[in-house]
């Protein structure tokens, strides 16, 4: 072979590893870029289930207050999730924050965690708003025998009826 051809080799060598190099780069982006979007996603829905949440505590609560007090005494305090929610999307918005200023920065690892730790707080939330629902059937329940109204007055707050899950 000449030196024409031995370049020509070299050439086509570097070539491909350029481009190798390139698609190798590509697809560390594409999975930067699509860990970044289930992230979003996550944090939106996390945020429309927190508001959810809070909408839901807050007519429990209303329904509670019609309800004589002796069937009420733990049931009200309980009930006020507004504290909670508020925390939870403050700390949200922390991690959007997070996201903004070191989510180009950050490597794929923590931004899959971060994605992971979101989950986990929508799962938790889901548990939390079926105990929710089920401590609102059971209450029903009880004042429905004693309180036959509160049956009534439930069904205008949407308690006891099945009601969408999160998550």
């Amino acid at each position: 072979m000449d030196m024409t051809a031995y370049l020509l080799l070299a050439a086509l060598a570097i070539a491909t590893l350029v481009v190798v190099y390139l698609l190798l780069q590509l697809l560390g982006l594409k999975r930067r870029q699509e860990a970044l979007r289930r992230i979003m996603d996550s944090a939106d829905e996390l945020e429309r289930e927190l508001h959810a949440c809070r909408e839901r505590g807050e007519a429990m609560q209303r329904w509670v207050s019609t309800l004589p007090s002796s069937l009420t005494r733990n049931a009200l305090a309980s009930l006020d999730l507004g504290p909670l929610v508020q925390k939870a999307l403050k700390d949200l918005l922390q991690r959007r924050l997070w996201l903004r200023d070191r989510g180009d920065d950050a490597p794929l690892a923590q931004l899959k965690q971060a994605h992971a730790e979101l989950e986990r707080s929508r799962r938790t939330l889901a548990e939390q708003m079926q105990k929710l629902e089920s401590a609102g059937q059971e209450l029903l329940e009880a004042s429905s025998e004693t309180h036959p109204v509160s049956a009534l007055m439930a069904g205008a707050y949407g308690i006891g009826q099945d009601r969408p899950t999160l998550h």
